[in-house]
């Protein structure tokens, strides 16, 4: 998926002339993990990234959907690391917003905080982490959705935006 994804940042390029070098990507859920697995594994193509509510290490998702795609971590630790984000986090180089509602019950929010204290151990910088306290998986305060938008806005704003 990552590489459909770096695939298609390259056919934009190459067809409607988008400057490769300002390129940002964002998504929730899935979306936001496939945004650190770019910003962590492709970190030359994008020049910031919003991840919200994103699954950052497949061992402490929900076992029932994982299991089918990975088996168990007891059975294939090897498939959960190499799945995993957080195992990639060191690759870490431009910036990023991670966005988590606290009563996520899909993906916990303890996924985003765990990532959070790892990049603080990378010692990486220009990141940042916006909790939203009464927000679930799918927000459901329009001034929720709003600062979160507001926020990517922001983060592409500063740093997408040519002279």
């Amino acid at each position: 998926e990552l590489e459909d994804i770096l695939d298609g940042v390259n056919w934009l390029e190459e067809n409607y002339n988008v400057d490769g070098e300002r390129v940002g990507i964002y998504g929730g859920s899935y979306g936001g993990f496939m945004t650190f697995m770019a910003m962590f594994r492709a970190p030359e193509t994008f020049a910031a990234g919003g991840s919200l509510r994103p699954v950052t290490d497949w061992v402490h998702y929900n076992h029932g959907y994982t299991s089918n795609i990975l088996n168990t971590p007891e059975v294939d630790p090897e498939a959960y690391e190499r799945s995993s984000p957080i195992e990639y986090a060191e690759g870490l180089e431009d910036p990023l917003l991670m966005a988590h509602g606290i009563l996520d019950d899909n993906v916990f929010a303890q996924d985003t905080v765990r990532l959070a204290q790892r990049l603080i151990e990378l010692e990486k910088e220009d990141w940042e982490m916006a909790l939203y306290p009464m927000e679930p998986h799918g927000f459901r305060e329009p001034s929720s959705w709003l600062d979160e938008y507001r926020r990517i806005l922001k983060l592409f704003i500063r740093h997408l935006e040519g002279p």
